[in-house]
Order: structure tokens, then C-alpha cells, then sequence
């Protein structure tokens, strides 16, 4: 790791900073899933005081990146198991979100989301594994808050954690995803923006069931049975 000194931004938070470089860590970069977090350790490699760090550490485990076990603070370790489970939430709920965004959406929501789009269509293969994970990333939260239910909003954050390792996973494996990926944001946007929730509700699940079936054949052949 590299001092986070280095890389200070003004008007943000140090916890903030502290909590995105971390999160950057466990999901792209050097931590590792089942990896012990030591307090010491990452306040005198980034050279901050312990606060912002426990701080963060909190943030992350609401995120449900950390767990608590005997020997402390861990990283998630999600088994293919647990990928099966968070299928079944998503391809139910986040569906649900995109019905609802093409209802409420507001003028600026439906720019933001479309920014992450054009976004997405600038991704060429000089970009890193983090900017498809975040350009990514960015599109379905999107949709998710301009869904303007707060109880939605909730349940989906609730998965962040497994969903972080579940696209981490999917997109070293599946190399074309962005593109395919980018296909199928499309055709979610131009629903959402004719307000059409029915065909937004249809597509966000294709595109969740196609995610998932693809992420089965990059991964142990004995999920094959899983297919949806």
C-alpha cells in the first residue's frame, strides 16, 4: 500500500478516503478474502491515526466486506454458494428497481444514470478491472436510488458486500463483459427514459439471468445445473 498522504483529496472526508481506498483494496486490489484487517498495520502504512481507520472499518462492515470472527476483523471469504443466494435476491429485486425508476425518476436522476452509461461506452481494454467494476457499479446503484424507495434502496445495499466479490470474480473471468454489459445498460436506460417500467422490469431481469448464466460457465463446472 502506498501512504494515503500521497494521495489526500480536499473537501473529502479522511474516513471517506480512508473507507475508498480500502474498499479498493478488498474488492481490486491487494487484500485478500479471509485476510485478517490490523488496525496498527494499516495506520502506519497509510500514515493516518487509528480513528478514520475504525471508522472506516465500520462503513465496511455495513457493507458486509468485513465480518467480526475469533481472530478479529476479516474480509468476506463468499463461497460459490453464497453467489447462488445473492442471484436469487437480485434477479427478483433489482428488477423491482428498475420498475420503479422508469416511474420517479427525476430529470437529474435520469442524467446521472446516463452518465454512467456514457461512461461505460468510453471503457476500452487499456481500462483496469476497477473502472468496468465501477463504471458498472454506478449504473445499477443509480438505478437503485431512482427507484426512490428507501426500503429497496436498503435491501440492495444490504448486498453490496458479496455483489463486490460476486462482479470481481465474473469480470476476471468473462473479458467481453463490458461490451455485453453495456449492450444490455442501454436498452435498460431508453425504458427507464420512456418511463416503459414493465420493459425496464423485463430487462434488468434478462440481464441479471444472463449475467448470472455466464458467470456459471467461467465458473466450477458443477454450477451447470444452475442455469436459469
Amino acid at each position: 500500500m502506498i501512504s494515503i498522504v500521497q494521495i489526500i483529496k480536499k473537501g473529502i472526508t479522511l474516513k471517506t478516503q480512508v473507507y475508498d481506498y480500502l474498499r479498493d483494496q478488498i474488492i481490486i486490489g491487494g487484500l485478500k478474502p479471509g485476510e485478517r484487517l490490523i488496525e496498527e498495520k494499516i495506520a502506519e502504512e497509510l500514515q493516518v491515526s487509528r480513528s478514520p481507520i475504525r471508522e472506516a472499518i465500520r462503513m465496511l462492515e455495513k457493507d458486509g466486506l468485513l465480518v467480526h470472527s475469533s481472530g478479529g476483523v476479516t474480509i468476506i471469504q463468499p463461497t460459490i454458494e453464497d453467489f447462488r443466494y445473492l442471484y436469487e435476491c437480485r434477479v427478483e429485486i433489482e428488477p423491482l428497481a428498475a420498475f420503479y425508476a422508469a416511474k420517479r425518476r427525476s430529470s437529474e436522476q435520469l442524467e446521472t444514470i446516463r452518465g454512467y452509461l456514457l461512461q461505460m461506452g468510453k471503457i476500452s481494454e487499456k481500462n483496469t478491472l476497477k473502472c468496468v467494476h465501477d463504471a458498472n457499479v454506478n449504473f445499477h446503484e443509480a438505478i437503485v436510488q431512482s427507484s426512490q424507495n428507501p426500503f429497496l434502496v436498503s435491501m440492495i445495499t444490504q448486498l453490496r458486500g458479496v455483489n463486490s466479490f460476486y462482479r470481481k470474480t465474473f469480470l476476471e473471468e468473462n473479458h467481453m463483459y463490458a461490451e455485453e454489459a453495456r449492450r444490455d445498460h442501454q436498452k435498460i436506460f431508453q425504458a427507464i427514459v420512456d418511463q416503459d417500467s414493465e420493459e425496464a422490469r423485463r430487462l434488468m431481469k434478462h440481464h441479471i439471468k444472463s449475467d448470472y448464466n455466464s458467470f456459471v460457465r467461467f465458473s466450477d463446472q458443477s454450477l451447470e445445473g444452475d442455469k436459469w
